[in-house]
């Protein structure tokens, strides 16, 4: 890790890694938001690969993080990503996408933690026309969370579109009582906004999750952006989100391959958001709370 003074460490608790090799790891643009034309310009010009994110976490003083599978490029294929991290343990861990209903999931999902060290796996998607979400919840799903529940993985949870909602909220804290032992994260923080100003996005449907203990928060880049066309001041929606859920209950991530801008200054607004905390909070926001939840032998 790189140690300059003054820098706290940090880990990143949600990193997309991808590579222009098209030939060896094929891509799955589809229903990109920016525009597959537009992506597979950026993925050919730009490819953030492990390699080059290596490289800016030294520089940036973080010291290890999460590869989270990039639904945007990959979809459930994962085989960039193993392969990456796979490569460089010492620095990135594995949170992999799949489809929980998949009859083959629970099979593939156990080979991918036996093989290849994984420590998450990442569900994401809406609702369907009658309201509810099964691929976050279904029998079928159930019997992925099983398997994830008996390898003590970290389940992560993305459910869109992106504003805090009862009822995909109400079948996380269902799970979370089903599975009290298993680590659960919000990615995107389960999407913070609106509501009362004094509430700084951390509306009660929110703040009613603080009660499931194994329930964490992952704010990212994205939600600083939507901070800033709210007016939320970033530091003290983080000092009343670590009030609220405890310090050891929230996490930063850069968002770093989706969100485009420099590393370096999404590390930057990362300390400068920690500013209202403490010590021991700023440690834990910063890097030991993502840290136990997702590097390898700390779970």
């Amino acid at each position: 890790m790189s140690q300059q003074a003054g820098r706290e460490p940090i880990y990143d608790a949600h990193a997309h890694v991808f590579t222009n090799d098209a030939a060896r790891y094929p891509m799955d643009t589809r229903s990109a938001r920016e525009g597959e034309d537009n992506l597979r310009r950026r993925i050919a010009a730009d490819p953030i690969t492990a390699e080059r994110l290596r490289q800016w976490w030294e520089a940036s003083g973080v010291v290890a993080g999460a590869a989270v599978q990039y639904n945007t490029i990959y979809k459930t294929d994962n085989r960039y990503l193993l392969d990456a991290t796979y490569a460089h343990p010492d620095k990135l861990s594995a949170v992999v996408i799949l489809d929980a209903q998949d009859p083959e999931t629970p099979a593939q999902l156990t080979r991918m933690v036996i093989e290849r060290g994984i420590v998450g796996l990442r569900l994401f998607g809406y609702p369907d026309a009658t309201g509810a979400y099964p691929w976050l919840d279904s029998e079928a799903a159930l019997r992925t969370w099983a398997v994830a529940d008996r390898f003590g993985l970290t389940m992560v949870v993305m459910y869109a579109p992106g504003v805090a909602s009862p009822a995909p909220l109400a079948r996380v804290g269902s799970l979370a009582r089903r599975f009290p032992r298993l680590r659960i994260a919000l990615d995107h923080f389960g999407w913070p906004g609106g509501g009362d100003p004094q509430q700084l996005g951390l509306v009660p449907v929110l703040e009613a999750m603080r009660k499931h203990r194994n329930v964490y928060y992952k704010l990212t880049t994205i939600n600083f952006r939507m901070f800033d066309q709210a007016g939320v001041d970033h530091a003290a929606f983080v000092r009343r989100a670590v009030d609220v859920m405890g310090a050891d209950h929230v996490m930063w991530g850069s968002d770093v391959g989706n969100t485009q801008e420099s590393y370096e200054s999404m590390a930057a607004q990362a300390r400068a958001s920690a500013v209202l905390l403490d010590e021991t909070e700023r440690r834990l926001f910063l890097c030991d709370t993502a840290r136990s939840l997702f590097q390898r032998g700390d779970r």
